[in-house]
């Protein structure tokens, strides 16, 4: 009942309450009728009971006989059936006799036993026409409630249909949209009145993301911007110093990251999907070695065997940073959770998978390691695989992690 829509509900209740009052009304009126009818049929019985009596205390010798549908006999009497003559004093409502039902009334008079029988057969097919013709009657009646209670549901269900249609076509990409002007005169005013207030607060959320997104862009990018013009000149001066040039070239690479990290959530923020957004490829096969090669760098002295097996190449449809940030972050992970062993990587079936031999993920955690803020690891922000997954689901791809006491494969299908 809960899965039926408000208009079904509406209608099966109508109907069902008509119906159940027409039937209880035919029900009521054919006991009362029924009852009537036996009632005077009693009454007619006695009465023939009453004149064939003084009948036959002045003709002894007669034995009865038919009086319309009414047949009255004595227990002397030649012809009396069987099927009467078992019979004990009092009311009968239904004996069979002489292929046609009957009421019997039966009575030990000065004169002797008389039986009345009153034939039923007319009476019995009237009944069941008139049940017929009250269930012929029941059943137009509700196909004509039914007509009218989708009529009458369709005219106090359209305004609640109205609302959720103009709900539906509410763009999230556009502000200032409201419903209270267009339900201002009708009962769904306080709802249309709640919505707009949702609506107004909305609004207000998005014009202040949106804001500090865009201040966010500018003040990041400009100190990144100098910090990356500043290495270049360094690295020009800094020419015979290979000291220096390893810590500008690991400078230039965290401020290329920041660059990338920024746009990546610049392109997050945006509510346009990416079939809306301007193209640009970029191959999974020419950016894993390189950043393979950044990973052995941050090992820190550990005994971990990077190993990346990228013969096929790999061409995706979206900004190369942003695969960059879903594929490193995926290497980061592999590479913290691993104290000693092997981290591959590898490509096939448009599937990137990367494979770690550390201790893997309790099976508890399962369901929150793409939460944000959710860690394992002391120090950690719980940033990374949120964010990757994110990515992910905004051009479709599938992220998945298979973790086992051996190690942790990341999956991602293209």
């Amino acid at each position: 009942m809960n899965q039926l829509s408000l208009r079904a509900r509406f209608l099966l209740g109508i109907v069902f309450c008509v119906g159940l009052t027409l039937l209880l009304l035919a029900a009521w009126h054919m006991w009362g009728g029924s009852r009537t009818e036996q009632a005077l049929l009693n009454e007619v019985m006695r009465t023939h009971m009453a004149l064939y009596e003084k009948y036959f205390a002045e003709n002894p010798a007669a034995s009865g006989g038919p009086s319309g549908k009414i047949t009255v006999q004595r227990a002397s009497g030649p012809d009396l059936p069987q099927e009467l003559a078992v019979l004990k004093p009092g009311r009968h409502p239904r004996v069979a006799y002489g292929g046609h039902p009957h009421q019997v009334l039966v009575a030990d008079l000065p004169t002797g036993r008389i039986y009345v029988s009153y034939d039923l057969t007319d009476h019995e097919r009237r009944v069941g026409l008139a049940w017929m013709w009250l269930a012929l009657i029941l059943g137009v009646t509700l196909i004509i409630v039914a007509v009218t209670a989708m009529w009458v549901s369709r005219s106090i269900i359209a305004p609640v249909t109205a609302f959720a249609t103009r709900l539906g076509h509410i763009d999230p990409r556009e502000r200032n949209q409201r419903l209270g002007s267009d339900f201002s005169r009708h009962e769904l005013a306080p709802i249309a009145g709640s919505v707009d207030r949702f609506l107004e607060r909305l609004d207000g959320f998005v014009e202040r993301e949106q804001s500090f997104t865009a201040t966010a862009s500018h003040e990041l990018r400009t100190p990144l911007a100098v910090i990356q013009g500043a290495t270049e000149i360094l690295t020009e001066q800094t020419r015979e110093r290979p000291a220096a040039q390893k810590a500008l070239v690991r400078i230039r690479r965290a401020a290329s990251e920041m660059s990338e990290f920024i746009h990546a959530l610049l392109m997050l923020s945006r509510e346009s999907q990416p079939d809306t957004e301007p193209g640009e490829t970029c191959d999974i096969g020419e950016i894993l070695p390189r950043l393979a090669e950044e990973q052995r760098e941050l090992l820190n002295g550990r005994s971990i065997n990077v190993e990346c097996q990228c013969c096929d190449s790999l061409r995706v449809q979206a900004p190369r940073s942003l695969v960059t940030i879903v594929v490193g972050n995926l290497f980061r992970n592999a590479l913290a959770h691993t104290e000693r062993g092997a981290v591959t990587c590898e490509i096939r079936d448009r599937t990137l998978r990367i494979r770690d031999s550390g201790p893997g993920i309790a099976a508890e955690h399962m369901k929150q390691v793409f939460d944000r803020n959710f860690t394992t690891r002391p120090g950690g922000y719980g940033v990374g695989l949120y964010l990757s997954k994110r990515i992910c689901d905004r051009y479709g791809w599938l992220l998945t992690l298979d973790s086992s006491p051996n190690g942790t494969t990341a999956s991602v299908t293209f």
